[in-house]
């Protein structure tokens, strides 16, 4: 995929209007295009709402290409009160992907919330093939020595992550070493509910984490069946 132009001012106005305005004649570089402009500037938060209207009017296959969970407002302000609730304000999504969806939830976030990702492959999203990112992305590469909890609070800009966030993620070994060195209190793990036939690692409900130092502290179910889990370290 090439990389799409990003342009400014008037023509990003003209731009985000045109593709509005094409509902049924909707491209994937039309709407990367749309969800550029509505993101990239310094003021952008209150297009998420916008962004949310656009995923709306995708296609399925296309919806799913771009953001695999496309959550509605309420879920999006009902996950953000449970972080404002819980004093969640440092969050490293691993896997994040473009980041789409934890621009999002910082988006209609009111408490200062940083959301940061960590990914693998730096030449890959690097490159002028891959989407953007639209969170600072980190790359697990890049780390100077192994996995540490050290290496964790360098991807967030020096402060150690309250929460680690898995949005869809498969790979279980992967999984419990980035927890083997998290320092923080609470994990976010959000997936499909049980009836979908979805194969997630970690599952959210049953992520069968060794021993007994994490407790399930809130579940809340988003649109097109999908769910968030909060977990709560114990010791």
């Amino acid at each position: 995929m090439p990389r799409v132009w990003a342009p400014h001012d008037e023509q990003k106005y003209n731009i985000i209007q045109a593709v509005f305005n094409m509902w049924n004649d909707r491209t994937e570089l039309e709407a990367l295009c749309a969800i550029y402009c509505l993101t990239e500037a310094a003021d952008a938060k209150p297009n998420w709402r916008k962004l949310l209207e656009l995923g709306n009017t995708l296609e399925r296959e296309l919806k799913r290409k771009l953001l695999w969970v496309w959550p509605t407002a309420l879920d999006l302000k009902n996950f953000n009160q449970i972080l404002n609730e819980l004093a969640i304000r440092n969050v490293l999504s691993i896997g994040c992907g473009s980041g789409l969806l934890e621009w999002l939830v910082g988006a209609v976030a009111d408490q200062g919330l940083r959301i940061y990702g960590l990914e693998r492959d730096p030449n890959w999203w690097r490159s002028k093939y891959a989407v953007r990112s639209f969170i600072p992305l980190n790359y697990i590469e890049e780390a100077r020595s192994k996995l540490t909890a050290h290496f964790l609070s360098d991807c967030c800009s020096g402060v150690a992550p309250c929460a680690l966030l898995f949005c869809y993620f498969n790979n279980r070994s992967a999984f419990l070493e980035y927890l083997s060195v998290f320092e923080g209190k609470w994990l976010i793990l959000i997936g499909p509910q049980p009836a979908v036939g979805i194969h997630t690692e970690p599952n959210p409900l049953q992520p069968q984490i060794p021993g007994d130092q994490w407790a399930l502290h809130q579940v809340i179910n988003w649109t097109e069946q999908n769910l968030v889990a909060v977990y709560e370290k114990l010791s």
